[in-house]
């Protein structure tokens, strides 16, 4: 007989596979793996989020994962910008790269340019760090009578970078990813940043099992659109063989979806207690399941996703999404705006909430540059819009 999950334990073992019960113990590399990577779209956004996530966490200790490889920013999962272990990257980046060769593959055909080989002669000439108007170059230098931009219906920006960096095998270099870095991006081949870790990429199969795997021990129980949504799978075949290859169990969540989860996933009770936290725009929770309403109430997700499609930063409360937040200066002042969602958190919550806050706030202002500025003697403070 199936086993059932009901909502309060589908939230509770959501929130435990993400650190989010209780900040976990462990190195950098370790917990940014157990919680499938940070969205990076943002400079500063996995600092927030891997804060939230791991006791004694600090900006300075993941600056230095980054400058020191063991945590590698690219685009990956869903064709997003995040930062993951370098010892994932390669399959996670074989994943990407296989979506993106599809998405873009009708266009080169259009333009009459061989997307394989021109990835291949991207990552040759990335075996330095190089600018995407460098790369751009190089493309219309490779392919001189060809206008990219005509070649794909209703014109994109930077066409020739959608086409040349389709076959992924690029990551990006400090300073981008550090506190901050606001700069233009410089991308090298990731064979050549991460040496021995990224010489042997698997094979397609494998690469997505290893892919759906670690999606499933973050997010799981899931569901099989869930799963292709967070991963970035679309073929539905491609993604039942990768199923196949690992040891699944099935459950029925609390609407009737059948759920699928490693075999030896363990399911949270319903009633263990989830204390108040503070994740960063666009956060993976927010954005890598199909049916999100584990962690945020149908009624309240349009205060949370934008119709541009931003995400803003939210805070929880019992293991939901209650509000959203934003920092601002104003003289020696920085302040942290919370903005609930509907009736918000009972007065007895608020000063959970508000005391989770600060602490946000003060670990930010231990941030380089201090983004927003604290002052010298500046003051913190909380307040509800």
């Amino acid at each position: 007989m199936t086993e059932r999950l009901g909502a309060a334990e589908l939230n509770r073992t959501t929130l435990a596979r993400q650190s989010l019960l209780g900040r976990a113990d462990g190195g950098i590399e370790p917990v940014v793996g157990r919680v499938g990577g940070l969205q990076a779209q943002h400079a500063d956004m996995p600092y927030i989020a891997l804060w939230s996530r791991r006791k004694g966490q600090t900006i300075t200790a993941l600056q230095s994962a980054l400058e020191q490889r063991s945590l590698v920013k690219a685009t990956v999962m869903r064709s997003t910008l995040h930062l993951v272990p370098a010892g994932d990257w390669p399959a996670l980046d074989v994943v990407s790269a296989e979506q993106r060769l599809a998405a873009w593959r009708p266009s080169a055909r259009r333009a009459g340019v061989d997307l394989e080989d021109l990835s291949r002669r991207v990552r040759e000439y990335c075996t330095e760090p190089r600018t995407v108007d460098e790369i751009e170059e190089l493309a219309g230098r490779l392919y001189p009578r060809v206008d990219a931009a005509a070649a794909i219906p209703g014109g994109v920006s930077r066409a020739w970078w959608r086409l040349a960096s389709a076959g992924g095998g690029l990551v990006h270099v400090p300073p981008s990813g550090l506190w901050g870095s606001h700069m233009a991006p410089r991308y090298l081949a990731g064979t050549v940043w991460l040496g021995a870790a990224a010489a042997d990429p698997p094979e397609a199969d494998a690469a997505r099992a290893l892919a759906v795997e670690r999606y499933l021990a973050a997010f799981g129980p899931a569901a099989a659109d869930d799963i292709a949504r967070g991963v970035g799978i679309q073929r539905a075949a491609a993604l039942k063989r990768a199923l196949a290859t690992l040891e699944t169990r099935r459950l029925e969540g609390p609407d009737g979806r059948e759920l699928v989860d490693l075999a030896d996933g363990e399911v949270t009770p319903g009633d263990v207690p989830a204390p108040v936290r503070f994740l960063p725009r666009w956060d993976h929770m927010l954005v890598a399941y199909k049916a999100r309403e584990r962690v945020i109430d149908p009624d309240h997700a349009p205060a949370v996703y934008r119709r541009n499609g931003d995400v803003l930063p939210t805070f929880w409360v019992d293991g939901r999404v209650a509000g959203t937040w934003e920092t601002e200066s104003a003289g020696s002042v920085t302040t942290l705006r919370l903005t609930a969602i509907a009736a918000g958190p009972a007065a007895s919550v608020r000063s959970e909430v508000e005391a989770e806050g600060r602490r946000l706030l003060e670990y930010l202002a231990t941030a380089p540059g201090r983004r927003p500025p604290r002052p010298p003697g500046g003051e913190l403070a909380v307040v509800w819009a």
